[in-house]
């Protein structure tokens, strides 16, 4: 039906039609209920005794419950697709009650024309009774304002919460170009040092290297000597602690 577009305008329209009275359903079923229990106490003159009355609420609550059918089941199917479990089951159980209803009306209207018997004659024909058809339709109604309520309440998933801040893991050490450069740089510094009989001043520190950190730091120091074979290990460890103190700061600036 694609290569339609007036079929598709059309279906559009009509979706557009269902979500505006599914959404003013609320208005009307509230009218309903104030009209219903305004009547109640007044003793019947609000309803019982004007017909007019009886007509305007006849219209509206059918109007409010039976245009919503096809509202509650599109959004069953669509709070399903979004894992909303609560407002899955709501409008699920809704749909079942408003088709359920809307089937029985239909049918005793149908015998009632079929047959051409009075009303309470095709009553006789339908296996559940009025009250309980009446009772049904009743607590569709209030399911009706819950469900209209429950969609403008955000659920949170249990796994939707936010997952504490982790400390981001240290990065695995690389060597770099620049660290070779740094490295080839102090090999000429100390052949220069060398020449004029000067000892090399190399950064001393006192920390103590962990365990950890002296395991991480054998791969580069294996790797660097094949690359370097005229630099002692002593001289590759201590630009690698000058490196990585630098490349920690420069990453701390860059964060922030």
């Amino acid at each position: 039906m694609r290569q339609f577009s007036s079929i598709e305008k059309l279906d559009t329209g009509i979706l557009y039609i269902l979500e505006l009275a599914s959404s003013l359903s609320i208005i009307l079923l509230a009218f309903g209920l104030i009209a219903s229990m305004a009547n109640v106490l007044t003793k019947g003159s609000v309803l019982t005794d004007n017909i007019l009355m009886q007509r305007v609420w006849a219209w509206t609550q059918c109007i409010a419950i039976d245009a919503s059918v096809a509202g509650t089941i599109i959004r069953t199917f669509r709070y399903h697709a979004e894992g909303e479990k609560v407002k899955t089951w709501l409008y699920g159980l809704l749909s079942a009650l408003l088709l359920f209803t809307a089937a029985i009306v239909s049918n005793i209207e149908s015998v009632q024309q079929t047959l051409n018997v009075t009303l309470e004659t095709a009553y006789l024909h339908v296996f559940i009774p009025v009250e309980a058809l009446i009772w049904i339709r009743s607590i569709a109604i209030v399911l009706l304002i819950v469900a209209h309520a429950m969609r403008h309440v955000q659920i949170e998933k249990p796994g939707a919460a936010t997952p504490a801040v982790q400390a981001a893991p240290p990065s695995q050490f690389e060597i770099s170009p620049e660290l070779v450069q740094m490295l080839r740089s102090l090999l000429a510094e100390v052949t220069v040092t060398e020449e004029q009989d000067a000892p090399l001043q190399l950064p001393v520190t006192t920390s103590v290297t962990a365990p950890e950190e002296a395991q991480a730091e054998d791969i580069p120091l294996v790797a660097l000597a094949n690359v370097l074979p005229d630099v002692t290990q002593e001289e590759i460890t201590a630009v690698l602690r000058a490196y990585k103190s630098e490349h920690l700061r420069s990453s701390a600036l860059g964060n922030g």
